[in-house]
């Protein structure tokens, strides 16, 4: 079973997750160092990004073999950040046309996958300020930003409950009633794990 944590910065996404304890949970892939250079083609941007996702959804694979069950601080699909920087009006050179392009390819290929439940939080402006200021522990770069596509965020996953519904749910439940879910359901593997025709239903359900 792979869950999945969303919400923007300073919603709580790694506090909630690395609850189920270490090599349970699964944090995002630092990447600076690797990516392409900001002048390299959409295309090899697209492809790049693809390819790291793919990456660290093997690794959530990986987790769920031996534990039964793993929890991403952040959808390893990751695609809808492209959507989403592109619906806000922000210049990113993964475009999303391309990226999607990519994303079904691998999702052919088993490489990359849709996750078995979404838990996606969505939080007040001023509260996730208040959150960001009294956390000195990590860094928080393009903070406004991010508060600028937190109704986007909600508007792909709303999408992608239409398309799969009680996959998505909008709230991060106490650890305990989570835990009981995931002690039901830790052998269940989604139906629609590698489904691209559930891909191209969300692509075709996310608001114009």
């Amino acid at each position: 079973m792979i869950i999945v944590t969303e919400g923007i910065s300073a919603a709580g996404k790694t506090t909630f997750s690395r609850q189920f304890g270490e090599g349970r949970w699964l944090p995002e892939m630092p990447v600076k160092a690797e990516r392409p250079w900001q002048s390299a083609s959409a295309e090899e941007h697209a492809v790049f990004w693809a390819d790291h996702n793919a990456a660290r959804f093997q690794m959530a694979l990986d987790i769920e073999r031996k534990h039964g069950f793993g929890v991403c601080d952040t959808d390893p699909l990751k695609i809808h950040y492209s959507w989403c920087m592109e619906k806000a009006g922000f210049d990113w050179p993964d475009h999303f046309a391309l990226a999607a392009i990519e994303v079904r390819q691998r999702m052919a290929e088993r490489r990359l996958g849709f996750a078995d439940l979404y838990l996606v939080k969505q939080i007040d402006d001023d509260v996730a300020r208040a959150q960001k200021e009294n956390d000195n522990s990590r860094r928080r770069d393009n903070f406004e930003e991010h508060l600028a596509l937190q109704p986007h965020l909600i508007a792909w996953f709303a999408a992608l409950s239409d398309v799969v519904p009680d996959r998505v749910r909008w709230s991060f439940p106490e650890v305990k009633e989570l835990s009981n879910e995931i002690a039901k359901r830790a052998s269940e593997r989604g139906p629609h794990r590698y489904d691209t025709s559930v891909f191209d239903a969300l692509i075709d359900g996310l608001p114009r």
